[in-house]
């Protein structure tokens, strides 16, 4: 469940982004966004096992369609503003966390991962690995106060 979502989207958005890109978007992506084109989940906490510890989602990026409750980022901005900043073009920014890091997917493995912000120039030590596949991301978000995760 996704309060604070955007416009909904088509199929011909998807199109629109994969062209932008130069890449095509796995269906659990796909089936998710246009259901839920961004916004916040009921569910925020990941658990990494790696860590013994959760990583939380602020919000979800939105395709095409700006929401001002939340920001007026979009994917395809913030694809564009990463890139600039010389993150490889396989990954792809889907949600944030509160201290401005990206959850993205890699488009290559289709690995989900954070791309952590706040370590200077990009190098493979600001790619946290989260889980395989987007749906197995979602499916695992948790709920929780932060005193109890």
């Amino acid at each position: 469940m996704f309060t604070k979502s955007s416009h909904s989207i088509t199929m011909s958005d998807i199109d629109f982004l994969e062209h932008s890109i130069e890449q095509g978007l796995p269906n659990d992506f796909i089936s998710h966004y246009l259901k839920n084109n961004g916004g916040v989940p009921n569910k925020t906490y990941f658990y990494v096992e790696k860590d013994d510890g959760y990583v939380e989602v602020s919000f979800f990026l939105p395709i095409r369609f700006v929401t001002t409750e939340l920001s007026n980022m979009t994917i395809e901005r913030s694809y564009s503003n990463l890139t600039s900043k010389g993150i490889p073009k396989n990954y792809l920014p889907f949600a944030l966390d509160w201290g401005g890091n990206f959850f993205s997917i890699d488009l290559e493995t289709n690995n989900i991962v954070l791309l952590l912000m706040d370590l200077g120039p990009f190098t493979d030590d600001a790619v946290k690995y989260l889980t395989r596949g987007f749906s197995n991301f979602i499916d695992n978000l948790e709920e929780g106060e932060e005193e109890d995760v």
